[in-house]
């Protein structure tokens, strides 16, 4: 059934000190409004799928040049302090999903271990052992040298569980050789009892993670995945596709052993949700292998379709609207057998301050000054399950209403009070912290001085620019003069300025 696809929130506080406050909701919900699992049998849970965005540890060892903390006197150096507003603004983002946290996580772009001498094995015994310091302490006021190898993975958990966000079970999949080029690794984090677990390798990809939960008595198969990268490069598409097929032969082994098998398939596939009509030409993953389709209840029903396509997006890519991310659920929830889809439920984490800016467009993570700003180049999806039979709140998608192009997602002027925060400052030098400008809109008035490489001057003070929308880039190399909308960023090691809209007089 479709219905409104976001969940925007504004957060209470700030996303440091101050997650005390998410702490105490979380308290709140799960003793008032009744809990996720009673006596021991779940009656609705919740599933939250997350691309985190480049969630590295800080042993050093890292194939991405930015996390490999070589350069002490660079302000814009990876650090153990970013590291914590990093885990800090992807912990807050869960929480305002769901206060207690979400039920099943799957996550993507963890690094993986490269240093598998201080492995951390059992996640348990690891949160009992720091269980009197909070993350703030192990990273920062307390930080130890033997610290150095905690892997990306143990790092969220103990934040998560600083946050009242505990009793996950750990699924992690095994790290690539260094060689491979391939710096992440997927994981599950679940409150339910883990059955299996099984790794598929891909090519030039990370191993999805297959995965049989026991939901009170109940299997929810659950397939986690990351495809290759690059969505708009169509020489990449044959790769997808090989990719594709080892998912889809995974699940059509599922069902061939039981026809209505609860399955959900999840994560960053790399493709949007209607790739086949973007990319006629091409033979697709996403749709024309795996069978991601519109028709609720039957085959592979991408989750999508809940919402209307205005409000299909989870990044943007250049000014256009993108849908990378997925939940996409088999015949097997919409039965009167087992677990079901709670009708409706799909919706899009965007948290207006912490992971959105005005615009409502991500909060990409930024490396600016002492602490870095910024959550992840990806929202969130979450969906609600349960046991019990599936009721329909209103009839079945069953229509074909996909887009035949990449929305272009331009600044909406009702969104904006009278005037933006005015960004003369940026004339000068800047007496803040540069992460305290992370996500933040400002007015200013500039000058194109430069056009490729973009160049804008403000109050005298020359900025490299960026206008990742073409729309945007195409007007000011025409020499458009007008207030412009910008935000505060970081490209290779040096600021600049990025150029959100150019403002209407």
């Amino acid at each position: 059934m479709a219905g409104f696809g976001y969940l925007i929130l504004i957060p209470l506080g700030g996303i440091g000190g101050e997650n005390m406050i998410f702490r105490w909701l979380a308290l709140f919900f799960s003793i008032f409004l009744g809990c996720t699992v009673c006596a021991g049998r779940p009656v609705e849970f919740s599933v939250v799928a997350y691309n985190v965005e480049n969630l590295f540890d800080v042993d050093g060892v890292a194939i991405f040049d930015d996390y490999r903390q070589d350069e002490a006197d660079d302000p814009f150096t990876y650090s153990r302090r970013k590291l914590l507003t990093k885990l800090e603004n992807a912990a807050s983002v869960l929480a305002a999903l769901d206060p207690y946290g979400p039920d099943v996580i799957l996550l993507q772009e963890l690094e993986g271990d490269f240093t598998p001498g201080s492995a951390v094995t059992d996640f348990d015994a690891f949160l009992k052992a720091h269980s009197a310091q909070t993350i703030e302490e192990m990273l920062v006021r307390e930080w130890k040298p033997e610290y150095v190898g905690i892997p990306a993975v143990a790092w969220l958990l103990k934040t998560l569980d600083d946050l009242g966000m505990s009793d996950y079970h750990v699924v992690v999949a095994p790290t690539k050789p260094f060689d491979s080029g391939i710096a992440h690794v997927n994981a599950i984090f679940t409150r339910f009892p883990v059955q299996q677990v099984h790794f598929h390798e891909l090519s030039q990809a990370r191993d999805i993670i297959e995965a049989e939960l026991d939901i009170g008595g109940h299997s929810l198969w659950v397939y986690n995945n990351h495809w290759k990268s690059g969505a708009s490069n169509l020489k990449r598409e044959p790769i997808r596709v090989r990719n594709a097929k080892v998912l889809k032969s995974l699940v059509d082994d599922r069902l061939e052993k039981d026809p209505q098998a609860d399955i959900l398939i999840g994560g960053d596939l790399n493709s949007h949700y209607n790739h086949s009509i973007l990319y006629p030409e091409l033979k697709t993953g996403i749709n024309d292998v795996l069978g991601s389709q519109f028709r609720e209840g039957e085959g592979h029903y991408n989750l999508w379709y809940e919402v209307p396509p205005p409000q299909r997006y989870s990044e943007i890519w250049r000014g256009r609207r993108g849908t990378l991310m997925h939940l996409i659920v088999a015949p097997g929830l919409y039965d009167s057998n087992g677990i079901s889809y709670l009708d409706g439920s799909f919706r899009v984490g965007q948290i207006i301050g912490v992971n959105a800016d005005a615009m409502g467009r991500p909060l990409e993570w930024n490396f600016a000054g002492r602490k870095g700003g910024g959550a992840s180049d990806h929202f969130p999806l979450i969906a609600r399950f349960r046991i019990g039979p599936f009721e329909a709140e209103a009839p079945l998608h069953q229509s074909q209403d996909a887009l035949d192009f990449e929305m272009r997602h331009d600044a909406d002027p009702t969104i904006f009070p009278e005037r933006l925060p005015d960004g003369s400052f940026f004339g000068g030098d800047l007496e803040q912290d540069p992460g305290d400008l992370v996500g933040r809109l400002f007015a200013v008035e500039a000058k194109v001085v430069g056009k490729r490489p973009l160049r804008l001057s403000v109050g005298g003070r020359v900025w490299a620019a960026y206008a990742p929308a073409p729309h945007v880039f195409e007007a000011l190399e025409a020499g458009v003069e007008t207030e412009l909308i910008v935000s505060y960023g970081y490209w290779k090691g040096k600021p600049q300025l990025v150029v959100a809209a150019i403002r209407q007089p």
